[in-house]
């Protein structure tokens, strides 16, 4: 696999982890594009009980893919320009991500209104078809602002709409996902204001203005002042997509169901979850039902407070048995195994692997990937696990779990990682593939 690569400008570090957590799954679902679709590469191995193809993987949300060529694309948003953001878009190829063709859209290329406040830090947009015309429209920002897509992606200057959220205050990125199962595209997005915090759900199909079929109000499962990173996928194999928020440190993971006979298709009261600070969906154990993993990792949002003196620990739930959860504890004490999860098929089984990031200190970047191997008739919890330890540090800075996609179309999905002012994709036995700024080269935008 090849890659170009070039030198490029500075990339601003994420002032706090929250925001990395929240730029995770910012996406037509958040774990919408962590949980992959298998390409026509993947195969069955031998003695393996995954499935080439299943109903579980078959719902998953497809790549983002902005120009419709069948490759994933890798798309972001970067504070670099502060006050001002943009959103770059590096495009697949069956070589991988593109750097050289990558497209830098500016605020004004956005249609991005002057009262607009943007943040200094890194997103990433959701990507969904919201107005059924077969193109990928691009979602940016937590005001919702729509750049409609065509045959060639979306362009700067084109069409563009705005999604109306109900009433003031801050929104985080939509996810994107099916949550009543009538086969059209909704929106779920989180609002906090200082008159209450509630669960928005914009129902599809959606105007070219931006508007939604409906929007339902729900009052806020979580405590006050939380401000809950939003996660979908299929938990219960139903094709109606169900929802989970995390990341709040006052609230264990929820889980609402969705295809419920609700006016948001969500279930009217959501699961609690094992405690953690992420959550990830994913066929671990290759039986065609999705299944659900919980990060724990214990070590503090903030470098200052003191990490419990033991090993972090992921759950999880197989679709087999929905009332049992399988604890999993890796890495050094105080080491902070379960900081992040991505989950995708690295060996092309058919069968997801479980991508787990460590971090000692989350402000610092001191980070590695472990993968866990899917596919044994216990899932992730088979002895050995089969881990692959990743460092994530390199030139540019240390790295953080980013994505996770199968950049190159092979059938095996690869690692994004991103550091300081690079990028890295490398494989599930931690080869690195290719190397490029985050910040393509000015030229290159205009």
């Amino acid at each position: 696999m090849h890659f170009p690569t070039a030198g490029g400008p500075f990339f601003r570090h994420l002032r706090m982890w929250h925001a990395v957590l929240a730029s995770l799954v910012v996406v037509a679902v958040v774990v919408a594009f962590l949980v992959l679709r298998p390409s026509d590469g993947v195969r069955s191995v031998p003695n393996s009980p995954c499935r080439p193809t299943d109903s579980a993987r078959e719902d998953t949300p497809a790549i983002p893919d902005l120009d419709g060529d069948g490759s994933a694309d890798l798309v972001y948003e970067s504070a670099d320009r502060v006050p001002d953001f943009d959103v770059i878009i590096v495009p697949g190829s069956e070589q991988g991500p593109d750097h050289d063709r990558a497209t830098v859209l500016s605020r004004d290329d956005l249609g991005v209104p002057d009262d607009i406040q943007t943040i200094d830090d890194q997103w990433r947009p959701t990507v969904a078809d919201l107005d059924e015309d077969g193109h990928a429209d691009l979602v940016y920002s937590g005001a919702a602002q729509v750049l409609w897509g065509g045959p060639e992606g979306p362009q700067a200057g084109g069409p563009h709409g705005r999604v109306p959220l109900p009433g003031g205050g801050n929104f985080d990125a939509p996810t994107a996902g099916d949550f009543d199962g009538d086969g059209h595209t909704d929106l779920a997005v989180f609002r906090s204001s200082a008159k209450g915090d509630e669960l928005v759900v914009l129902k599809g199909p959606f105007k070219r203005s931006g508007a939604p079929a409906r929007t339902v109000e729900i009052p806020s499962p979580i405590t006050e002042n939380a401000s809950p990173v939003l996660a979908s996928g299929d938990a219960n194999g139903d094709r109606a997509t169900d929802l989970a928020l995390y990341d709040s440190p006052y609230d264990p993971p929820l889980l609402f169901t969705g295809g419920a006979r609700t006016s948001s298709g969500l279930s009217k009261e959501p699961e609690r979850l094992p405690e953690g600070e992420n959550v990830v969906f994913g066929d671990f154990d290759g039986d065609g039902r999705q299944d659900v993993a919980v990060g724990r990792s214990f070590v503090d949002s903030y470098d200052d407070v003191d990490t419990p003196d033991r090993r972090g620990q992921v759950r999880v739930r197989y679709g087999k048995e929905p009332g049992k959860w399988v604890t999993i504890e890796g890495g050094d004490f105080k080491e902070g195994f379960g900081t992040t999860l991505a989950a995708g098929d690295f060996n092309g089984d058919g069968c997801d692997d479980l991508a787990v990031q460590l971090t000692k200190k989350k402000e610092t970047g001191d980070a590695r990937i472990e993968v866990l191997r899917g596919g044994s008739e216990d899932g992730l919890g088979s002895k050995p696990w089969r881990a692959t330890k990743r460092p994530v540090s390199g030139d540019g800075g240390n790295g953080s779990l980013f994505d996770v996609q199968d950049w190159d179309g092979d059938g095996r999905a690869e690692l994004t990682l991103f550091g300081t002012d690079r990028w890295w994709i490398t494989d599930g036995t931690a080869r690195d593939e290719a190397s490029f700024p985050n910040v393509p080269s000015k030229e290159q935008g205009s």
